[in-house]
């Protein structure tokens, strides 16, 4: 599929979806978990799956249970933020010259858009999706090795952003109505 060791894939799956009111990894889209679908789409770019797991743990785990080759970690301090299930999966995925960090809960994010990001891969720069009406770099984001150490160092709720934001990046834009996170009860709205 790839170099063994040039991409992994880190998929947060961590939280405790306190807007939303309940677990958003096991929310339906089309009959499948959000998370199942992230897995899947993953699958088709590498092999080499990592996916942080904490709140609802096992039902989550349970979930994921006909996946044989990914890879499952707990996140004790997901409670703390995004940031320390970032820390927490690159301290996994460092071996790996290129990590590629996904959201659980963006379900309508094109697998041609992953591997859009995936060609831009030059082991230096960060390449980055850039959503329609908005300038600012975000996830899903591939970050090479030598930017490892920063990651490994965040502990807060803010995730990647202000590393997107300092470091140059090669952005791929992502139409709007694909860029969608499930967050909110009105955002239940666009799974039906």
């Amino acid at each position: 599929m790839e170099k063994l060791n040039n991409l992994a894939i880190l998929i947060l799956a961590a939280g405790s979806s306190s807007r939303l009111g309940k677990p958003k990894q096991l929310l339906k889209y089309k009959n499948e978990s959000l998370l199942k679908i992230s897995v899947k789409k993953a699958l088709k770019i590498s092999s080499n799956i990592f996916v942080v797991l904490g709140h609802e743990k096992e039902k989550c785990e349970h979930e994921l249970k006909e996946f044989k080759n990914i890879n499952l970690i707990y996140n004790k301090n997901y409670k703390d933020g995004m940031g320390t299930s970032i820390s927490f999966g690159i301290s996994y995925t460092k071996y790996f010259e290129n990590t590629l960090i996904m959201l659980c809960d963006q379900p309508f994010i094109p697998i041609k858009h992953l591997n859009s990001l995936k060609k831009e891969i030059d082991n230096k720069s960060i390449i980055s999706s850039i959503y329609e009406e908005n300038e600012n770099p975000t996830v899903p984001a591939i970050f090479p090795k030598k930017f490892y150490n920063k990651l490994l160092k965040l502990d807060t709720n803010k995730g990647a952003k202000e590393i997107l934001k300092k470091e140059k990046n090669i952005s791929i834009k992502l139409l709007k109505k694909y860029s969608i996170d499930i967050d909110t009860k009105e955002d239940l709205n666009y799974l039906e």
